[in-house]
């Protein structure tokens, strides 16, 4: 039997303590004894052994017994995630209520809501990129930080360039000199609702397979199209028409073939409600991240409710049995 704490000065002295003050009780106790020319009884040996017994439990129940050597080995697999968000205006279309991104906010927490092991960042785009999250294990960053804060207000630009994206996507989740060492699953999740007004992305794409990358596109709105809310009104173009955002399911379903990933959705098409996330999650699962490290774990717990059990029961019956020095007799 092992213990989680080990003895020091302060519980010996304590110990020490307990017994001195017993040792005392036991000598005033044979001393009334010798006076009144009584003998102690047996129910005075027995309660005292009784007594010293729970005390010991409590005191093995205070340092925490643990039993057992049991072990089990578990595997640490790397995976590295990078959610990229298109936060162009065009996300503030209604079509997916209550919008394009505030959907994608909400399905991201549902999706963090039960921790995929492995590191996550996040990027920001429109016709720029940022890294707003670098690669981090603390999902309560990304959860109530991070994903909170996404609005289309945050970048400069409102049009969308699928290839910045992919830019910095590609930086944030390759890591050469960590690579050498440890070679973790290397995954993009894009969502965007594919409107895409930059260069062609054709070179990333072959270099997203050819560094192993595994991306998942997410697109999100309904070919219908919806206008664009803004805090004036509906945005207009230069003829002062409503701009109407259209889901370029095409283009995306054309980027996930070229560079060898996999197309998801998040739309409507006439009152049919498409939500894939669920298979977004399958697929993030599924991705093997390759061996990293393993490690062995103890399986033995406190045990001290045992010994504080056993403790209190003897306590109990303590306390229900009496003993008497003397005996009265009435004439």
């Amino acid at each position: 039997m092992n213990f989680y704490i080990n003895p020091s000065y302060l519980e010996y002295i304590l110990v020490a303590l307990f017994f001195a003050i017993y040792l005392l009780y036991f000598i005033l106790a044979r001393y009334k004894a010798d006076r009144l020319n009584l003998p102690l009884r047996g129910y005075f040996w027995a309660k005292l052994v009784f007594r010293t017994v729970y005390v010991g439990f409590i005191c093995i129940a205070l340092l925490g017994p643990i039993f057992g050597e049991e072990k089990q080995q578990i595997k640490v697999k790397g995976k590295d995630i990078i959610f990229a968000i298109d936060v162009s205006s065009s996300m503030d279309a209604q079509d997916i209520l209550p919008s394009r991104i505030e959907k994608i906010k909400y399905e991201l927490q549902l999706l963090l809501s039960n921790p995929l092991q492995a590191r996550m960042g996040l990027v920001t785009f429109a016709s720029e990129a940022f890294s707003s999250c670098p690669l981090t294990k603390d999902y309560t960053l990304l959860q109530n930080i991070f994903i909170p804060a996404l609005s289309t207000k945050q970048t400069y630009g409102q049009s969308t360039q699928l290839y910045n994206a992919l830019d910095m996507s590609i930086k944030s989740v390759i890591r050469e000199k960590e690579d050498k060492i440890h070679k973790r699953a290397k995954i993009i999740v894009l969502f965007t609702d594919g409107e895409d007004f930059g260069d062609d992305y054709g070179d990333l794409a072959t270099l997203i397979q050819r560094k192993g990358i595994h991306l998942i596109i997410v697109g999100i709105g309904s070919e219908e199209g919806s206008p664009i809310l803004t805090p004036s009104g509906y945005k207009k173009n230069e003829k002062g028409e409503k701009v109407i955002s259209k889901f370029n399911r095409k283009a995306l379903i054309q980027l996930a073939q070229m560079s060898g990933g996999k197309y998801f959705e998040i739309s409507k098409q006439k009152n049919i409600n498409r939500n894939d996330m669920e298979k977004v999650k399958a697929n993030l699962e599924e991705i093997q991240g390759t061996l990293e490290d393993k490690r062995e774990i103890g399986l033995d717990a406190n045990k001290y409710y045992y010994f504080l059990i056993i403790a209190f029961v003897m306590i109990c019956i303590d306390m229900m049995i009496t003993t008497r020095i003397i005996k009265l007799k009435y004439r």
